[in-house]
């Protein structure tokens, strides 16, 4: 799908192969200036966060209730080592990070050997009141792997989660949830989060980088974009501004490569409300935008002096307009889906002829 292959076509386009779908940058038809949206470079914006949640740490039958009040050598079969892991991916993920760097400050309790529960779960490590409190590493049957700190049973602390389909979680956890600073890293395209988690969701400030250089850095809410950020395509463009529930929503900035810049209110990705554009070449306009398109007042002026100021619905004039041609003629007139109206056709609307 590529521009509207009409001036006053709309097309949209949504990529969802990506870790939060998103409306993508936008373009000025420059023959009749109708907004559109190119289609050849639309963009993720961000990582709809449940990445812990795929593999929550205890969503398999519950290894903790089979803790409860048991001293840890009756818990299941004890093995003479950690086996290794088989799942290739968790393997070559595990290859690539450097080795966990576990806080000094961790409360500690006392090792013991790995064991093998009846579910197949093997935990290594460390003990306290027969609940895992400490540092341990535990293996799913599935491949994924857990290393880091324990206290009462649950992840605490600081620790990494690597997932069977090769996505990590590294950073600070509290009651088996992503809780604190931490890092999402996407095993298959290379996406990435960094910044505070709230129960597994993204909350705060925070960071995602893309392969193709795009990036966003702001805020969030409850695991979605929400407050001011700054969302940088690879192409080049930028929007600077209010992002709600995962969209450019309230006022905003965007910046194109090209030199166009959009300032004004934003609704769900579109442009709606108040707001001003100018094109590198001199003209701009000023006025009312309803869903991408120029609504209500606004005046369009070119870089040689001439403007129309006046009416206008879905980006044509449309209604009582003025307009300037050279210094000394201005022709006031009526307009319809753009064209400017003959004294015979208002006569002939006025007459219903």
């Amino acid at each position: 799908m590529g521009n509207a292959s009409t001036c006053c076509s709309h097309p949209i386009v949504q990529n969802k192969d990506t870790l939060i779908p998103f409306q993508k940058n936008m373009l000025v038809n420059e023959d009749c200036d109708v907004h559109e949206w190119e289609a050849d470079d639309f963009v993720k914006i961000g990582l709809q966060s449940h990445p812990v949640k795929e593999h929550k740490l205890f969503d398999q039958p519950s290894v903790i209730r089979r803790m409860e009040s048991v001293e840890a050598p009756k818990l299941g079969q004890r093995l003479d080592a950690f086996p290794e892991i088989e799942n290739q991916i968790v393997r070559t993920v595990l290859n690539q990070l450097p080795t966990l760097i576990i806080p000094q400050d961790l409360e500690r309790g006392e090792e013991n050997p790995p064991i093998k529960f009846d579910n197949d779960f093997i935990y290594h490590g460390e003990w306290k009141d027969s609940q895992k409190h400490g540092v341990g590493k535990l293996l799913w049957p599935d491949g994924s792997y857990y290393e880091g700190g324990f206290v009462n049973n649950e992840t605490s602390g600081f620790g990494r989660l690597i997932h069977s389909f090769g996505d990590y979680y590294e950073g600070s956890w509290k009651h088996d949830q992503a809780n604190g600073y931490g890092k999402y890293h996407r095993y298959r395209n290379q996406a990435t989060y960094e910044g505070n988690w709230v129960n597994d969701k993204q909350q705060g400030q925070g960071k995602e980088t893309w392969q193709d250089g795009s990036s966003y850095e702001g805020e969030y809410l409850n695991g979605k974009k929400q407050g001011r950020g700054m969302f940088k395509w690879g192409n080049g463009n930028m929007y600077l501004g209010d992002f709600k529930n995962n969209k450019m929503d309230g006022h905003g900035v965007y910046y194109w490569k090209s030199g166009k810049v959009y300032d004004g209110e934003w609704k769900e990705n579109r442009m709606d409300g108040e707001g001003s554009f100018n094109w590198p070449d001199g003209r701009k306009y000023k006025g009312g935008y309803k869903n991408d398109l120029k609504e209500g007042y606004g005046i369009f002026e070119w870089s040689d002096g001439r403007y129309y100021k006046g009416e206008w619905k879905q980006g044509k004039q449309h209604g009582k307009g003025v307009l300037r041609m050279d210094q000394s003629k201005e022709i006031t007139a009526e307009w319809v889906n753009g064209k400017m109206l003959t004294d015979k056709q208002i006569e002939q609307q006025a007459t219903g002829s």
